[in-house]
């Protein structure tokens, strides 16, 4: 059996679409937007662990209402499980679940409780750094002339940088093992997007990062490393120019 199971998979749903009915209710099915970083931590945990699912993709501009049903918030991922529909919103408690559910599967959090506790206080740390700027670079996207809030950006990349650098040391993986963790999978659709913006904005990636943001350069080069990441997540040159073709429509280039 395929691990994705879905029969329209590049049907996107908007307001006014009829509610896809569930056609095995025990398949999980995810809740999504093809470029939302916090599904594609969903992904990437689904993926690594090989949990067959289906995938329902929403357009959060235009979302349908039974999305609201689903998560009052409107916003994705959302996990619907089981025959009673059962529901799971966050990205984190979402990975967190499924890696509990399915120990059978390959196992993503250490079973040493404090370690666990660890990962979870760096994804906290490291999310909050990038939530809290969030807002700065919804702006920058949409920036005519990036250069003048390039700073903003440079400032969210350095302190992610420095809180990376403590934690992974000269591991290939925050894990320190040959495969990532669970961790892994949560921090690394944010920094993917970040080092677009570093494409975006013009500068020099290969000049800049492994002067000024080391630890980020080497941890960006490694992940695409990984068989997971390279069956999710488009790859870096491929985000650039989605994200070209969204600005030039906006600017009229």
């Amino acid at each position: 059996m395929p691990i994705v199971a879905n029969d329209n998979p590049d049907k996107v749903y908007k307001k006014g679409d009829p509610f896809p009915a569930r056609a095995d209710p025990n398949l999980l099915r995810l809740y999504n937007s093809p470029h939302c970083r916090f599904c594609e931590r969903v992904r990437l945990v689904l993926a690594a662990k090989g949990i067959e699912h289906e995938v329902i993709n929403v357009k959060l501009k235009d979302k349908p209402e039974w999305l609201l049903d689903r998560n009052p918030s409107g916003k994705v991922p959302v996990l619907e499980i089981g025959p009673d529909s059962q529901i799971l919103t966050e990205s984190l408690i979402i990975s967190e679940y499924l890696d509990e559910a399915y120990p059978d599967k390959q196992r993503l959090q250490p079973e040493d409780a404090f370690q666990r506790a660890t990962d979870r206080l760096f994804i906290e740390i490291f999310s909050e750094i990038f939530s809290a700027k969030e807002t700065v670079i919804k702006q920058f996207l949409v920036t005519e002339n990036m250069a003048d809030k390039w700073t903003d950006i440079m400032e969210v990349l350095t302190a992610l940088n420095k809180v990376l650098s403590q934690r992974r040391w000269i591991h290939k993986f925050i894990s320190g093992a040959e495969q990532p963790c669970l961790a892994d999978y949560m921090v690394w659709p944010l920094i993917q997007g970040l080092v677009v913006l570093v494409d975006l904005a013009g500068q020099d990636r290969e000049e800049l990062m492994p002067k000024w943001l080391p630890a980020l350069y080497d941890y960006w080069r490694q992940m695409p490393t990984d068989p997971t990441v390279q069956k999710v997540c488009q790859p870096h040159e491929a985000q650039v120019a989605v994200h070209r073709d969204m600005r030039s429509k906006i600017f009229k280039k």
